[in-house]
């Protein structure tokens, strides 16, 4: 019998975040409401890694390699 957690095709690692327990609150209480409109179970893990992938998805290429600009000769 296999143990431990299934093997995923990207590595993943562990981030310890604090957040302020009224954002808890929120985060359940969302969550909740959720799984009762919608039916979907989801976890607050699931919840903040789509929220970070999101957040980075919409933001400039700040920090990301980008090509150097070309510049026209006249």
């Amino acid at each position: 019998m296999t143990r431990g957690r299934p093997q995923r095709d990207e590595p993943t690692c562990v981030l310890a975040v604090r957040v302020p327990v009224a954002l808890r609150d929120e985060l359940d209480r969302y969550l909740d409401a959720l799984e009762t409109r919608v039916g979907l179970k989801a976890s607050r893990n699931a919840i903040i890694r789509h929220a970070l992938r999101l957040f980075l998805d919409t933001q400039p290429q700040a920090g990301r390699p980008t090509p150097p600009q070309r510049v026209r000769e006249p």
